[in-house]
C-alpha cells in the first residue's frame, strides 16, 4: 500500500515545484539575478545547472514566473557577455594581418572595460567604443590621436560613477589616450519601486507568502491523498480480518 501511496504523494508535491527562469549562467550573473528578484519581492534560488558544466540556473515559485521575468527585464538581466581581449584574439584567420590583430585587440579591450564598469553596483549596461588608430612606423610626426566614448545605463537619478572617474578608468587602460578625450554619456533608468514584506496569500486558514502558496497547496493535497489512501487501506484490512474471523467461526470443530 505504501509503495502505491508514495508515487502519488510525490506527484502532488511536485505540482508546487519551482521552475527555472534563467539557465547556463556564470555564478556572478546568477547572484545578480537572485538579488534583483529579492528586491522585487520574488523568492529566487540559485542551483548548479546540470545541463551546463560549471554553470548555474535560477528558480522561482511557479506563481511568480511572470513577476520574475518582468523584474529581470527591467534590470537588463541576464547581461550579455562582453568579448574580452583573450576571446577576441582567439578568433580570425590562421595568420591574421596586423590590421586584423589590431581590430581584435581594440574590440577585446573595449569589452574588458565594459565588464569592469558593469561590475559596479547600479550599472545596468556599459558600452565602451574605442578609436585607436594603429601605429604607423612610416608616419612622420606624433601618433594619431586616440579617443573613446562610454555609454552607461544606470538605475536612479544619480550615476553610480562620476564622469571623471570613468574617464580616468578608461584612459588609464588605453595607451596614449588622454582623460579629456574620453566622452561619457550616462542614461538614467527609473529605480524599481521598493518592496516591503512579501505579499501574503491564504490557503484556508493559513497565511503564507504568495510564492509559497502553490507549494503549500501541493503539500496539503498530498497529505489529504495520503490520509484517504491510508483510510481505504485500513477499511480493506478490517474487512479481510472480519472475513477471516467469520471463516474461523464457521469452520467445524474437530
Amino acid at each position: 500500500m505504501l509503495r502505491r501511496v508514495a508515487p502519488l504523494a510525490l506527484l502532488l508535491l511536485l505540482a508546487g515545484c519551482a521552475v527555472p527562469v534563467a539557465a547556463a549562467l556564470d555564478e556572478d550573473d546568477a547572484n545578480r539575478i537572485v538579488v534583483a528578484l529579492d528586491r522585487a519581492g520574488v523568492d529566487g534560488s540559485k542551483e548548479v545547472d546540470a545541463q551546463s558544466e560549471g554553470k548555474f540556473r535560477v528558480l522561482v515559485p511557479r506563481d511568480d514566473v511572470a513577476k520574475a521575468l518582468s523584474a529581470m527585464r527591467d534590470e537588463e538581466l541576464p547581461r550579455p557577455r562582453s568579448v574580452g581581449v583573450l576571446d577576441a584574439m582567439d578568433k580570425g584567420a590562421l595568420v591574421p594581418s596586423a590590421q586584423a590583430e589590431h581590430a581584435q585587440y581594440v574590440a577585446g579591450l573595449a569589452g574588458e572595460l565594459g565588464r569592469t564598469l558593469e561590475g559596479v553596483d547600479g550599472v545596468l549596461v556599459a558600452r565602451v567604443h574605442l578609436n585607436l588608430p594603429p601605429a604607423d612606423p612610416f608616419r612622420d610626426g606624433p601618433p594619431a590621436k586616440a579617443s573613446a566614448s562610454v555609454l552607461i545605463e544606470h538605475r536612479g537619478s544619480t550615476p553610480p560613477l562620476a564622469t571623471d572617474a570613468v574617464q580616468r578608468l578608461v584612459s588609464g587602460a588605453v595607451p596614449n589616450l588622454a582623460t579629456g578625450d574620453v566622452t561619457v554619456v550616462a542614461v538614467s533608468r527609473p529605480a524599481p519601486a521598493a518592496h516591503g514584506e512579501a505579499q501574503l496569500a491564504h490557503v484556508g486558514p493559513i497565511a503564507v507568502a504568495r510564492g509559497s502558496a502553490t507549494a503549500l497547496k501541493g503539500l496539503l493535497a498530498g497529505l489529504v491523498g495520503l490520509a484517504a489512501l491510508l483510510a481505504v487501506g485500513t477499511l480493506v484490512l478490517f474487512s479481510r480480518l472480519a472475513r477471516a474471523r467469520a471463516e474461523l467461526l464457521e469452520k467445524p470443530k474437530g
